[in-house]
């Protein structure tokens, strides 16, 4: 028999503030590789949804979705995930972190800071245009 491989679909957010974006750590990582806030959609649930659930869950921060961004894929032995990353203003800007993050930082928002992204995000955020991100009106 086969194993089943499972592709979940999920949402990050890009949250400005000022200059600067929210990273946030794993609990569980050893290593220091940073991502987004966000997570995997359930059933039921828009993008936009999930995106201001999983951001509240692990953030504490209410965002309301400016635009999508980009898009971002992560394939391992047993499943995938895809999704769509969105620029985002916060509604409030005192972070909470949840059980599932250890650590956050606000980092400048610009290419210098991709290298310390995961590798699906990185990948990504080289290419964008930093500038047009930080436009004001992006941030909080």
């Amino acid at each position: 028999m086969r194993d089943k491989k499972t592709i979940y679909f999920a949402v990050k957010a890009l949250i400005l503030n000022g200059g600067d974006f929210l990273i946030m750590h794993k609990a569980e990582a050893e290593e220091a590789v940073w991502e987004l806030p966000g997570g995997r959609m359930e059933y039921g649930e828009t993008a936009e949804e999930t995106l201001a659930r999983e951001v509240l869950e692990e953030t504490g921060l209410g965002v309301v979705p400016i635009r999508v961004l980009d898009t971002w894929n992560c394939v391992y032995e047993m499943y995938q995930i895809t999704g769509i990353i969105y620029l985002c203003k916060a509604q409030n800007n005192e972070v909470r972190l949840s059980e599932e993050h250890d650590r956050f930082r606000w980092v400048n928002a610009g290419m210098d800071s991709a290298a310390a992204m995961h590798e699906a995000f990185r990948e990504k955020m080289v290419g964008w245009n930093w500038d047009e991100i930080k436009l004001p009106g992006a941030s909080c």
